[in-house]
């Protein structure tokens, strides 16, 4: 066996894991082409190698088989973790923006049913003071109840008075200002306008929320408002009887609030869940 052989032999473990220098490696690759015995042995102690090495790599992946598992189910949780934190922030905003809108209904609401207010206590205003002329004589004073017009001649288009003798079913208008059909005036004691006293026939506005009537033990008292007058006349009416509530303004907000909790706390549960996990792997 040559020298070279030797020297070959012993680098042969060294140029198998690849730990010689670029000289050694070209030196036993220019051998083992020119050396039967010396490539034999190189074949040899690779299968040697590759045999002994593969349980250990078969034994490792073994190993991290279950961690790799952990792995999976960890990707998976951070995944719907995020999915959560994501849902979050859009179902917090969407119910923001949902309160705010509310808010400004409310507010805008808020002012109608001032507005309506104003209306209701206009309609009692106007009949006190009515009817607080018309008890003290049997006479009605047409000069008193030309002022009550004129102070809210803005409003309203006929200010007129019956005799309870002359009118059919009066019980209803006995408690308090109530929206009617118009009385026909041809039947009134008198009916004051814009001129003083109206002597010629009027035709009364059939839209029964534009007049107003109430009666006592011996007069009826009805007005009819300017149709300048009747939009805020109906907004009062609206609102009065068919006017949202709070809850109902709120509702939406209220629920999409929930949600938003909900998802919170399923966010918050899931971290708790996955940060063990997290651990390990770290």
């Amino acid at each position: 066996m040559k020298n070279e052989c030797y020297i070959v032999r012993d680098l042969l473990p060294s140029y198998i894991d690849e730990l010689c220098s670029e000289e050694s490696a070209r030196f036993v690759e220019q051998h083992i082409d020119t050396c039967e015995e010396c490539s034999q042995l190189l074949h040899q102690m690779r299968v040697e190698f590759d045999t002994q090495e593969q349980p250990e790599i078969s034994a490792r992946l073994e190993q991290k088989k279950p961690f790799q598992k952990i792995a999976h189910f960890f990707n998976a949780q951070k995944n719907f973790t995020r999915f959560f934190s994501i849902s979050f922030w859009v179902a917090l905003i969407i119910t923001i923006g949902f309160f705010i809108h509310a808010l400004n209904v409310l507010s805008n609401l808020n002012d109608i049913r001032e507005e309506a207010q104003v209306v209701e206590q206009q309609k009692q205003d106007i009949m006190d003071k009515a009817f607080a002329i018309l008890s003290s004589k049997e006479i009605v004073d047409e000069t008193a109840l030309q002022a009550v017009y004129r102070e809210y001649s803005e409003q309203l288009q006929h200010l007129a008075v019956f005799s309870t003798k002359n009118i059919d079913d009066v019980t209803r208008l006995q408690n308090g200002p109530t929206t009617t059909f118009p009385i026909d005036y041809s039947q009134a004691v008198l009916v004051i306008g814009e001129n003083g006293k109206i002597s010629e026939s009027i035709v009364p506005d059939i839209y029964d929320i534009g007049t107003i009537a109430m009666a006592n033990n011996q007069w009826v008292v009805q007005y009819e408002y300017k149709k300048s007058y009747l939009k805020t006349v109906e907004n009062a009416h609206q609102i009065k009887h068919y006017a949202p509530t709070n809850w109902t303004i709120f509702q939406l907000p209220i629920v999409f609030a929930i949600i938003t909790v909900f998802i919170l706390g399923a966010c918050l549960f899931q971290k708790r869940i996955t940060k063990p996990v997290e651990s390990i792997l770290d």
